[in-house]
Order: C-alpha cells, then sequence, then structure tokens
C-alpha cells in the first residue's frame, strides 16, 4: 500500500501546502524562492530532528556543487520570513557544525480536518474563523433571556477585545518583520574568525590568513564608535578550532561572528562567507564569490565591503562604507607580500628573517607596495628590540621603510605606530612618537596593536592612569592575547602599583604557565617587592621550562640564606660575569644590579655605555623601580636630561 501524505502542515500562524507549494501566514501568501521553499519543507517534515547539512546539499542539490554558504542563505531567509528572531518566536534552532532542527510545534492539517469532522461541524479553512451552526433552543423565561442576551453582549465584548489584541500584536509583528531595528546603543562587538583553507594545500594558508587580516583592518576602518572589532591574535586562537559559535561568542564577548573559508587552485579562488548572530546563532547573511585568481585584491575588496553593508544594515540601520584603495596593486607582489606578512606572525627570529626575504621580493615586484615597506619597518625593529641584531644597523632600515611606507599610503595605521615606535625607542623624540601613536589610532581606532604601543609608551613617561586606560582598551580588541594581559601587569609596575603588577602576572600563568615574558616579568617584581623565596621557585620553574639546570638557581637560594638581598645580587652577578652574560644588550640589567649593590660609578658607567649605543629600553628609565636609588645622584637627573626625560 502506498504510504499517504498529509494534505500539508501547521506551525504557529503558518500553513504549508506541499501540493501547492505554497506557505500561508494567517490566509495570506508568503512567496518564497523554490529552493527555500524546500528547505523549509524538509525541516517541517523532520520537526523535532536534526538534519545534517549533507542532507540539505544531497537532496536541494543533487546534481549541483554547492558550498554550505548557499543553504545559510536559504535559512537566513526563512528566518526572515518566518519572524525567527530567537526573542520568543523560535522556528529553526542552529545545531554548531552539523545541521538545522525545526523546534516548533508542528500538525497536519489532515489530522486537524479529523478532529473537525468528528465534532460533528464542518471543517473550517485553516486561516478563517466561521460563525457557528444555529443550534434550536428550548423556550426560555424572559429573565432568562435578558441573561442570555448580556451574556452574549458580554462574549461578543470579549471577542471584540481579542481581536483588537491579535490585530495590534500581529500589526506589531508585520511592522518588526518590515523595519529594521534602531541601532544599538552600545558598540556592537565583531569577531573574523580565521577563513578556512579549502585547498587541500597547507602551503596556501597564507592566501586565508591573510584575507582574515585584510578583513579584520577593514572593518576595523569602518564605524570604530559603534563596531569594535577583535584584532587578529585572538581571532587567530580559534583557527581550527571544535568549539561551538557559542563558546567563541563567549570566549571572545562579542554580539557578531564573521566565518567562512577560501577555496583555491591554480587559477580560481572562491570565498564563502556567513555571519552568525552570537545570542542565538542564527546565521543572518551569508554569499559566495568566485573570481579569478589575477582578481584576488579586486575580491578582497568586494568580499569586505559587501560584509560591511550587511553588518551596518543590520547593526546600525545605515549603509556601510570603507576607505577606497589609493591605488591598483600589483596582485603576485601582492601574493608575495601575504607570505611575508605569514611568516612576520610567527614571530621566531628565523621567521622574520623569512619574512623580510619575502617584503622585499615584494618591493623589488612592486616599488609602491606601502603594505611590504611596514612590513619590513616592524620586522626590522622586532629583531633590533629582541637583541638579535644590532640597533644601529636595524633601526635605520625601519626608519627608511616606514617613511617609504607613509609616503606612499599615509593611511595605514599600522605604518604610523611603526613610525611612533622608531621616533620613541630610537630617536627619544617623545612629541613626535606621541603624535603618530594618535595619528594611528585615528586611522584604525580599532587597531590593538596601536593601543598596547601607545600605552608603552605612556608608561616611560610616568602617565600611568593613561597607559592603564589604553592597554585595557587594546585587551578589549584583542582579549586572548598573553602579551596585552603582561603588559598590563608592566602598566602597574611602572605606575608604582607593584603589588597589582603581581597579580597580573599571576593571573597570566594561571591561564598560560608556560608563557615566558609574564613569568620574567614577574620574577623581576618579586625582587623588587623583597620577595626573593618566591622569586627563587620562580626561577626554578623557568628554568624547568627552559630545560636549563637549576643549580645556578639553587645557588642564588643559597646566597640570599646567607647573606640577604646582598648575597643574591652578589650571586647573580657573578654568574652573569662567568657566563658572560654583560653584553650592550644588557647593559641596563646589569646596571640595576650594581645600583641594588651600592657601586653607583659602576651602574652610571653601564647606563652611560647604554645611552651612547641607543638602548631602547632607555625610554623606562624615569619610572623603572629597580633604579630608586640613583634618583638621589645629580648624574641620574643629567641623564634624563639628556635622553628628553624630565
Amino acid at each position: 500500500m502506498a504510504q499517504f501524505s498529509p494534505p500539508g502542515f501547521r506551525f504557529g500562524n503558518f500553513s504549508l501546502h506541499p501540493a501547492e507549494r505554497r506557505l500561508l501566514c494567517r490566509g495570506e501568501s508568503v512567496p518564497l524562492t523554490p529552493k527555500v521553499f524546500d528547505t523549509l519543507l524538509l525541516l517541517v517534515k523532520n520537526a523535532g530532528h536534526l538534519v545534517e547539512k549533507e542532507t540539505f546539499l544531497k537532496q536541494l542539490w543533487p546534481d549541483a556543487f554547492v558550498e554550505e554558504a548557499s543553504l545559510a542563505q536559504n535559512i537566513s531567509v526563512l528566518r526572515k520570513v518566518l519572524g525567527d528572531n530567537g526573542n520568543g518566536n523560535k522556528f529553526i534552532e542552529t545545531v554548531p557544525k552539523r545541521g538545522y532542527r525545526f523546534v516548533a510545534e508542528v500538525k497536519d492539517l489532515l489530522d486537524e480536518s479529523a478532529v473537525t469532522a468528528k465534532s460533528g461541524g464542518a471543517e473550517a479553512p485553516a486561516d478563517q474563523v466561521l460563525d457557528q451552526p444555529t443550534v434550536p433552543q428550548p423556550l426560555m423565561s424572559a429573565e432568562a433571556q435578558r441573561s442570555k442576551r448580556s451574556s452574549a453582549r458580554a462574549a461578543f465584548s470579549m471577542a471584540l477585545i481579542a481581536a483588537l489584541a491579535i490585530a495590534i500584536a500581529t500589526g506589531y509583528v508585520l511592522w518588526r518583520r518590515f523595519h529594521a531595528p534602531a541601532p544599538s546603543a552600545h558598540r556592537v562587538m565583531l569577531a573574523v574568525l580565521p577563513l578556512q583553507n579549502l585547498s587541500g594545500d597547507s602551503t596556501q594558508d597564507y592566501v586565508s590568513d591573510g584575507l582574515t587580516e585584510e578583513m579584520i583592518t577593514q572593518f576595523g576602518r569602518m564605524d570604530p564608535q559603534r563596531l569594535g572589532v577583535i584584532a587578529r591574535t585572538s581571532a587567530m586562537a580559534y583557527k581550527e578550532t571544535r568549539k561551538t559559535t557559542a563558546d567563541i561568542g563567549r570566549e571572545l564577548g562579542v554580539d557578531y561572528l564573521l566565518e567562512g573559508s577560501v577555496r583555491r587552485d591554480a587559477s580560481r579562488v572562491r570565498v564563502s562567507a556567513q555571519l552568525i548572530q552570537v545570542k542565538d546563532q542564527t546565521h543572518l547573511w551569508a554569499q559566495n564569490y568566485d573570481r579569478d585568481m589575477r582578481d584576488i585584491l579586486n575580491l578582497q575588496d568586494e568580499v569586505a565591503r559587501s560584509i560591511a553593508a550587511e553588518i551596518r544594515v543590520k547593526l546600525a540601520n545605515q549603509p556601510g562604507s570603507l576607505p577606497a584603495r589609493n591605488r591598483p596593486v600589483d596582485v603576485e607582489a601582492y601574493e608575495i607580500y601575504l607570505r611575508g606578512l605569514y611568516y612576520w606572525n610567527q614571530r621566531s627570529q628565523a621567521d622574520l628573517q623569512r619574512g623580510i626575504a619575502y617584503f622585499q621580493q615584494a618591493i623589488e615586484r612592486d616599488p609602491n607596495n606601502a603594505l611590504a615597506y611596514t612590513g619590513l619597518a616592524d620586522s626590522y625593529f622586532v629583531r633590533a628590540i629582541s637583541g638579535a641584531v644590532p640597533v644601529e644597523d636595524a633601526m635605520p632600515k625601519a626608519k627608511a621603510a616606514v617613511l617609504k611606507a607613509l609616503e606612499l599610503d599615509d593611511s595605514l595605521a599600522e605604518a604610523h605606530t611603526a613610525l611612533a615606535q622608531i621616533a620613541g625607542n630610537y630617536d627619544w623624540n617623545w612629541s613626535k612618537a606621541e603624535s603618530e601613536y594618535k595619528r594611528a589610532i585615528e586611522r584604525n581606532p580599532n587597531y590593538s596593536t596601536g593601543h598596547h604601543y601607545y600605552a608603552t609608551f605612556l608608561m616611560g613617561m610616568g602617565r600611568g592612569a593613561e597607559a592603564l586606560q589604553e592597554m585595557k582598551l587594546a585587551q578589549e580588541l584583542d582579549p586572548l592575547s598573553p602579551i596585552i594581559a603582561t603588559f598590563i601587569g608592566r602598566a602597574y609596575y611602572y605606575a608604582e602599583q607593584n603589588e597589582e603588577a603581581i597579580q597580573q602576572y599571576r593571573k597570566v600563568l594561571d591561564s598560560d604557565p608556560s608563557f615566558p615574558v609574564a613569568r620574567s616579568y614577574l620574577i623581576n617584581s618579586l625582587e623588587v617587592a623583597g620577595q626573593f623565596e618566591d622569586a627563587v621557585a620562580e626561577l626554578k620553574i623557568e628554568a624547568a621550562q627552559l630545560g636549563r639546570n637549576s643549580i645556578q638557581v639553587e645557588a642564588r637560594e643559597r646566597a640570599f640564606r646567607a647573606a640577604g638581598p646582598t648575597g643574591y645580587w652578589r650571586e647573580t652577578l657573578r654568574q652573569r660575569q662567568a657566563e658572560g652574560e654583560l653584553g650592550p644588550g644588557l647593559d641596563l640589567d646589569t646596571a640595576s644590579i650594581y645600583a641594588r649593590l651600592g657601586d653607583k660609578d659602576e651602574a652610571f658607567s653601564l647606563l652611560d655605555r647604554a645611552y651612547a649605543q641607543r638602548n631602547m629600553w632607555l625610554m623606562n628609565l624615569k619610572v623603572d623601580p629597580r633604579f630608586d636609588s640613583l634618583h638621589s645622584d645629580p648624574r641620574f637627573q643629567a641623564l634624563l636630561d639628556r635622553i628628553g626625560l624630565k
């Protein structure tokens, strides 16, 4: 016997009629495209059960290769049609990474017809209210008739009130459906998750990672007063993650997530993207972009601008806009730049060298590539400040590169930040440094690195409250960055709040026990606080994590027990001398040991050498508590005057 299918389904104020391929809402036809109708029908037929994404793709597009974004687009359309806003009017549930479930109660129209027939009445059309049939009544007294008429009038009044209430509610629902919401009062937060590389070739990661970073930059400049954008460091922490969108949204503290994928072959590239509302994991928008690889830059702009416009419509009810490209860019040079950017973001010395090589190749291919010049400047700066190369060799190269970048494109926040770093840490031109930091933040207020580096400048200037404010802005934009969390502790340290600094470093290490910068700064703060036993304990952990023998740490511990802080510092100095760790890059650290031992002459001798070699850490000399014992010496103020610190 053939299986009998019901004539249709009812859910909420809707009825779905498969044979007629119609969706009705209170008797009014709701237009749907064929694929959207089929998507709804598949969901309704499986109401209460998960429908896997693969099932949708196989049944709806059996003879075509279609990305998941097409399915997400259909779901987005259905949610708008049904008024599925997640606020008490829920029809479709997203099951992250798997599929969708229809969660509203569904009834067969056939079952409703059967119930009506059994009651003895005619079947009421699905979306109409019929008058009840007249039934003969026995004779009543006049008083009973008056009572009945009064009851009827009351019933009619109640029915009228109910009808009015329904009409008002219906009008409000329709208004909400066809009118965009007012702009949100708070600054909306967005995270651009790493685009997945679907090329099947991990060597193409630089394309997906580069597009991700460019989108973050584009959105950051779009509308910073209304839209905050999570920085690359925190976003990239979710590359290849198995966490749900709800988990990611909660961890980052964002309202919306943008996720997508990149598929590339020899000559073509396809980008798929979708916008997700975190509070209920609804897909608000989705789109596919398929282009020739030679058009990758225009594709990148088109994706960013389309998504930005959609976000502005969703979030602010205004058309979106993004800065236009100032000039065409050589595609091959840009692709080489993306390779350099990929290695720059790895941050190891070997990767920085590889990044420099790629940036130089990009510039040789296109001498007007401002981004490549900026990457070159950043790489030279990081290698110099880490002590990998002499400052006097690297910094002039960094400065020349960043000035060329700004000559080509003054809108780059990254380039202004790099110039500010050079002006402050190397030139000791404090007014120039501050003006460039401010320009960088004006160009892109969502650039977390700009806030971070500006905060380090403010620390050295003794403006502790402002430094903490900037560091916390940086953390809001990059909440998972351990270095930003660590430098919040550094801001406390330079603001003479060392106990708060210690608490902050421990908080970072609770989350990431192997993060070396936080432990190094914690040891320093414990030493400044006179908590040498705790410092020794942290030194032992550090030695174990770095694979070092703990003999030297145990020697410091014995020296402290025998002669207190003086014994501790003498043993520390002896070990440095024995290991040959007294090079120019460590002059400030060694000078601080001599200062603690009361040998001011040797301390100033090392500080003078650091000045002659333009040691970049001298910027913090005025506020570093390790040198408090030197403040009363006239030589200290004279050195500050030479540096320009007052």
